[in-house]
């Protein structure tokens, strides 16, 4: 029997009156269902302050913020693997100076 968080079906996100049909794992729905709102906030935030601008470049600049939040993301995720193994070298250099 399968695991029913694997089952796929489909969900439909709304943003800015475009809709999308998508069929994902009901284990993920609540990703998309947050990333349908963080975007449509970002666009909500970026059509106050930048209410002359096209509907194209308030895209623009939603893509842009969101790529940053992932860049500084994988940065920190990247940084844990590297400050462990410098601990390990660090008790290393420690042990053998001890020695």
């Amino acid at each position: 029997m399968e695991d029913i968080s694997e089952q796929e079906f489909k969900i439909h996100i709304n943003i800015n009156g475009v809709r999308l049909p998508l069929t994902v794992k009901r284990k993920d729905e609540e990703i998309f269902r947050t990333a349908e709102k963080i975007v449509v906030k970002f666009i909500n935030d970026y059509q106050k302050i930048y209410s002359q601008k096209s509907y194209t470049e308030i895209l623009t600049y939603v893509a842009f913020r969101l790529a940053v939040v992932l860049n500084k993301q994988e940065s920190s995720e990247d940084v844990a693997p590297l400050a462990e193994r410098i601990k390990k070298l660090d008790d290393e250099l420690k042990d053998l100076l001890a020695s």
